[in-house]
């Protein structure tokens, strides 16, 4: 996914990255060590990378920790929330790249250690690899501006168990904005956009849902 960063056998090191130029004119740093893998589509720095890399920056610094499909619960992104929320950086999403980049950028307030300790993330479960066939089912349908099957159609195309689990991972990638669900009066009721590729399946007009 990315160029090498830390050295194996120094994790408090800051992290050496490639770079990039984001689409504001930052410099914007991307890199992984040995990249933690999520399903199919995602994979993200460790975590004692993106700490150390946070530890060191100047403010205004981006680094690109992660991209893809990444679970909500995992450990990454979870340490980035908090930090987050502490307002130690600015976290967000580059839905202009493919896949989704996932940036923190610096700000100007010191790193300290969380309040509490990290939850140690789950086990990966079977939904990671469910997600990752769902959106490719649903970037196929996008890129050609067909209309969107229903959840049952879908459930059959990505191989999953049913109609409610395709109805629960839409959900999840609205959440996680891998796409976005527009409501439709016309046949199927639905546009579902790509945030990345800004495709988006089609409806039939004049033909009620």
């Amino acid at each position: 996914m990315m160029a090498a960063a830390l050295p194996a056998n120094d994790p408090s090191a800051p992290a050496s990255t490639g770079s990039a130029v984001a689409q504001d004119g930052r410099t914007r740093m991307v890199g992984a060590m040995e990249p933690v893998r999520f399903g199919a589509t995602g994979s993200a720095m460790p975590l004692d990378a993106v700490i150390a890399w946070v530890k060191s920056a100047a403010a205004g610094a981006e680094l690109g920790y992660a991209e893809g499909c990444l679970p909500k619960w995992s450990k990454v992104p979870e340490a980035v929330r908090d930090l987050d929320d502490r307002k130690i950086v600015f976290a967000f999403h580059d839905s202009s790249k493919s896949p989704v980049q996932y940036v923190i950028r610096r700000l100007d307030k010191p790193w300290t250690p969380p309040p509490a300790p990290m939850r140690i993330a789950r086990e990966i479960p079977p939904r990671d690899d469910d997600q990752a066939r769902l959106l490719t089912v649903l970037k196929a349908y996008a890129k050609k501006a067909l209309p969107c099957p229903t959840n049952k159609e879908l459930a059959l195309k990505a191989g999953l168990s049913d109609g409610n689990r395709a109805s629960y991972l839409l959900k999840c990638l609205v959440a996680d904005r891998f796409i976005s669900n527009e409501i439709s009066p016309w046949a199927p009721g639905r546009i579902i956009t790509i945030l990345s590729s800004r495709n988006a399946t089609s409806v039939v007009e004049g033909v009620k849902r």
